[in-house]
């Protein structure tokens, strides 16, 4: 089974929006990272980045190949 780098950095991409969207109003670090203290400017950058790790990973899937 081959990984590619691409589906990799999808994944990690991906996990970070999920944190994001998910724990954006309990983690302080998140908030200062935005700079924002509203709840639903976390959740959009959040599916933003998990649209775009779910691109990544099917760009970089094998079975496109």
């Amino acid at each position: 089974m081959e990984t590619s780098i691409i589906a990799i950095i999808g994944i990690i991409i991906f996990l970070i929006g999920a944190l994001t969207t998910t724990l954006g109003r309990t983690l302080t670090i998140l908030r200062f990272c935005f700079g924002d203290r509203s709840i639903f400017t976390q959740m959009f950058w959040g599916i933003i980045f998990i649209c775009i790790g779910l691109f990544l990973i099917i760009l970089g899937s094998p079975q496109l190949r």
